[in-house]
């Protein structure tokens, strides 16, 4: 398997500095774990700063984004649904269990439970919650705000990586769950190397990458 350089953000909310540095920086898959807007507002604009890298961008909607919208605008959706690129098999599930904000795509685990189901074994999972009950969904006030949902698909089919978002104060941490690497890259990101081990396995080693301010 060839070496593939994999640049993962999330939750920008409309810091458009950010996403021109993303933009700059060379790779050949981009993944958005969701929120790149509050509410949807400058969607259009943003959209259209993404556009360079837009065949080679893996996206879901976070909890600020409709799944609608996200489908609309960027062909590499994977909420939901699996693609292939570069020979990776990667899909995942946007939004977010419910929150006390009733933004505009939260939904139930058993929905969750549900979907997640029908979407079967990737190699990269892309997911705006993360999977709860580790240091990635653990609140500034000591409260797990992740999916339990997103978490047993993980147990169960054990993706090489899953890159997640949502919770703030986890952005830049990473944790392993069974041989599964998961990745809060924020809206700073992460660049991902993922290529082949001096074994027979693969490797896979997150490195920071600084957007700058």
């Amino acid at each position: 398997m060839m070496s593939l350089r994999i640049l993962a953000f999330s939750d920008i909310h409309n810091d458009l500095h950010a996403l021109r540095t993303i933009v700059e920086e060379p790779a050949d898959i981009y993944v958005c774990a969701g929120d790149i807007t509050f509410a949807e507002r400058g969607i259009e604009r943003i959209a259209e700063i993404l556009k360079p890298i837009a065949d080679r961008l893996v996206i879901v909607p976070g909890n600020n984004e409709l799944p609608e919208t996200i489908a609309r605008i960027f062909p590499g959706n994977v909420h939901l649904r699996r693609i292939k690129m570069m020979g990776v098999r990667i899909g995942g599930i946007g939004g977010s269990p419910r929150t006390p904000f009733n933004t505009l795509f939260e939904w139930d685990e058993d929905w969750a439970r549900s979907e997640l189901k029908q979407l079967g074994p990737v190699d990269i999972f892309v997911s705006h919650a993360p999977p709860n009950r580790t240091e990635l969904s653990l609140t500034r006030a000591g409260i797990h705000a992740g999916s339990e949902a997103v978490r047993e698909y993980i147990e169960r089919y054990q993706p090489r990586l899953a890159i997640v978002g949502h919770v703030h104060e986890a952005a830049g941490r990473w944790v392993k769950i069974g041989n599964t690497v998961v990745v809060n890259p924020g809206p700073r990101g992460k660049l991902i190397l993922w290529g082949e081990s001096e074994g027979n396995g693969e490797s896979i080693d997150a490195l920071p990458l600084d957007l700058g301010n």
